[in-house]
């Protein structure tokens, strides 16, 4: 059961991503201005200032989204194998989303694609992974 459960984790942010890449860019500058402002909120809320900008919080919620998904795929992959010898495994897929998430932006209306974003959207995965490696 519980490697059903994770299977379906990875799968479900997996499907979190790409339908966020296919989102048109309105719609994603939409979503982003709310989280923003919640984000703003909380820290007026706690009496903290806010060191962030727009950007700055869409790149760190990229790397927390990425983060997430290393963190279950190779809790995923761990569960049904083992990690040992599936290391190569891990890091194509840990790279491959992140490629394939950009390729989506690419063909979605009002986005653009960047090779920075899959190199931080990588460095989220393997944060992922090596806090799971962390947890074992």
């Amino acid at each position: 059961m519980k490697k059903r459960l994770l299977l379906t984790a990875t799968i479900a942010m997996t499907a979190f991503i790409f339908i966020h890449s296919a989102m048109p860019g309105d719609e994603s500058q939409i979503e982003s201005d709310s989280f923003f402002t919640v984000f703003d909120n909380i820290l007026s809320f706690l009496h903290l200032p806010n060191l962030f900008d727009e950007g700055s919080i869409r790149k760190l919620a990229h790397f927390v989204e990425f983060s997430v998904f290393g963190f279950f795929l190779s809790k995923t992959v761990h569960a049904y194998s083992g990690l040992k010898n599936q290391y190569f495994k891990i890091m194509f897929f840990l790279l491959a989303v992140p490629v394939l998430d950009e390729f989506i932006q690419y063909f979605s209306d009002g986005r653009n694609s960047q090779v920075t974003d899959v190199i931080l959207d990588f460095g989220g995965c393997i944060f992922g992974f090596i806090c799971l490696i962390l947890s074992l």
